[in-house]
């Protein structure tokens, strides 16, 4: 049965888990639904991508087709979202053959295109990885641009005997109006660029935030 958008299946048990109890959130695979599932991406969650070794039609499905029209898209965007998810492959039928086909020889054809899945995904996390790295090294370039141009905007604001407090206001407790500075406001929007630098690094990194769940005391 088709997924609409989300599934939440709660309170799952584990047979044998000591008491271990999960959540479980069921996306939807079609592509109308992926732009709905990245706030609920989390890099504290396993990831397991579901595949169908058979296509709408009950012909074997390749391993380019499988890339191609879904596993592809998941893993670019676990990339940008959560790029340190623990992501398992499942593949379904292992006990379901298409009508005519002995369960033996379906068995072998599975298991021959669950290699060559796993071939394709390891070229994909090849490539992503290299991405990854050289984001990275972007990032912290650009982060350690705009954490010195705040600096600099803060010693030109004291030379001009203004006073800007750590919390964004000026000394009448402005907000970015009318009678601000330049210099105020550059240093603004460089703080503002700076933060968003930092937390794209620690989604990168796979550093919590401060004060964040799961973030170290």
């Amino acid at each position: 049965e088709r997924t609409i958008a989300i599934d939440v299946h709660r309170n799952w048990l584990v047979p044998e888990g000591g008491g271990l109890v999960f959540e479980g959130w069921d996306f939807g695979g079609q592509a109308q639904y992926h732009t709905s599932h990245s706030p609920y991406l989390s890099p504290r969650c396993l990831v397991a991508l579901v595949f169908r070794p058979i296509g709408d039609d009950e012909q074997y499905l390749s391993a380019a087709q499988l890339m191609q029209d879904f596993l592809q898209t998941w893993f670019q965007m676990l990339h940008v979202h959560v790029p340190s998810s623990t992501i398992v492959l499942v593949c379904t039928r292992w006990g379901s053959p298409p009508a005519g086909v002995d369960l033996e020889q379906h068995q072998e054809q599975v298991l021959a295109l669950c290699e060559e899945v796993t071939e394709a995904v390891a070229v994909e996390l090849t490539l992503l990885n290299a991405r990854t790295v050289k984001e990275l090294g972007d990032l912290r370039g650009q982060e350690e641009e705009a954490t010195k141009g705040v600096a600099e905007e803060e010693a030109r604001i004291k030379e001009s005997g203004q006073k800007l407090g750590e919390d964004g206001k000026d000394k009448d407790g402005g907000h970015g109006l009318p009678g601000q500075s330049k210099e105020q406001q550059d240093w603004k929007d460089l703080r503002s660029i700076a933060a968003q630098l930092q937390k794209r690094l620690r989604v990168v990194t796979a550093e919590p935030e401060a004060g964040s769940e799961g973030a170290a005391q």
